[in-house]
C-alpha cells in the first residue's frame, strides 16, 4: 500500500501512532509531504526515522526551506527572503539549537538529505506537494507539463492564491498538498470549521490536520483512499 502523509512538526509519537494505525511495513511506502520539523519537541527523532527507514519519502516542505535556508544564511553569509530571525519566529530556534548540539558528520548527512530532496511527485493522476500548484492556463497535455512550470516559491509556500481560487484544469487526478491546516483553509474560504479532517474541493485534497494546533494527524492511502486519523 502506498500512504501520505504531511505536517508532523516533531512530534514523533504521534508519527510513530500513525504508523502503527496504518499497519506500516516493509510492503507499504510512506511519502511526507513536507513539514517534520519545527515547532513540535522531537524534530531530528522524525526527521532521522524517514531518513533511515527505506520505504519513506521526504517531499520537501517550508520548514526544511527554513533549515536550509537560514543555516546557509548563518554559515555563509547568504542573504534572502529566508533567515534566521525569520526561522526562529516559525519555531526554529530549538531546531538549530538541537542541530548545533549534533557532531558535525550528523549536521552534514543531514544537510546533505534535505538538500537532495524533491519538491513534487507525480504518482499517475495523483500530484503530492507541500504548498499548491497554481496552474497558468487552463488546458494542458500531462500533469508534468503544469508541475514544470511552477516555481519553487508555490511548492513550498502557495496559499491564498491556491487555495482561494478555482482550480479549474482539464486534467484527471488531484493534488494532494500539505502546509496551511484544513481548518485555516475552511476559514480563510468562509466554510464552516470541523478541525482536524481532511478538506476537499475538486481536484484539491488537503492533509494537513494540524496536530500542533489540536487537530489530528492525516495519512491517506492512495490505493484505496481510506483515511487514517490520529489524535
Amino acid at each position: 500500500m502506498i500512504y501520505v502523509t504531511a505536517d508532523i512538526h516533531g512530534y514523533y509519537e504521534a508519527f510513530l501512532h500513525l504508523l502503527r494505525e496504518i499497519d506500516f511495513s516493509q510492503r507499504d511506502f510512506l511519502y511526507v509531504i513536507g513539514d517534520t520539523i519545527d515547532k513540535g519537541p522531537e524534530s531530528f527523532r522524525v526527521l532521522e526515522h524517514i531518513m533511515n527507514t527505506e520505504n519513506m519519502e521526504l517531499i520537501l516542505g517550508n520548514h526544511e526551506e527554513f533549515l536550509l535556508e537560514g543555516l546557509k544564511s548563518r554559515v555563509y553569509g547568504k542573504r534572502n527572503f529566508i533567515d534566521m530571525e525569520l526561522w526562529f519566529k516559525h519555531g526554529g530556534e530549538e531546531t538549530f539549537e538541537e542541530y548545533n548540539r549534533m557532531s558535525a558528520e550528523q549536521q552534514q548527512r543531514i544537510f546533505r538529505f534535505l538538500s537532495t530532496r524533491p519538491l513534487y511527485q507525480i504518482l499517475g493522476s495523483t500530484v503530492l506537494v507541500h504548498g499548491g500548484v497554481i496552474p497558468k492556463k487552463k488546458q494542458y497535455s500531462s500533469w508534468r507539463e503544469l508541475m514544470e512550470e511552477q516555481d519553487r516559491q508555490t511548492l513550498l509556500w502557495a496559499k491564498e492564491e491556491f487555495l482561494m481560487h478555482p482550480f479549474d484544469i482539464n486534467l484527471e487526478g488531484r493534488v494532494i498538498f500539505g502546509h496551511t491546516p484544513t481548518s485555516e483553509i475552511q476559514r480563510v474560504r468562509g466554510e464552516k470549521q470541523t478541525p482536524g479532517v481532511v478538506w476537499r474541493n475538486g481536484k484539491r485534497m488537503g492533509i494537513d490536520g494540524g496536530y500542533l494546533f489540536g487537530g489530528r494527524l492525516i495519512a491517506i492511502c492512495l490505493d484505496n483512499d481510506r483515511i487514517y486519523y490520529v489524535k
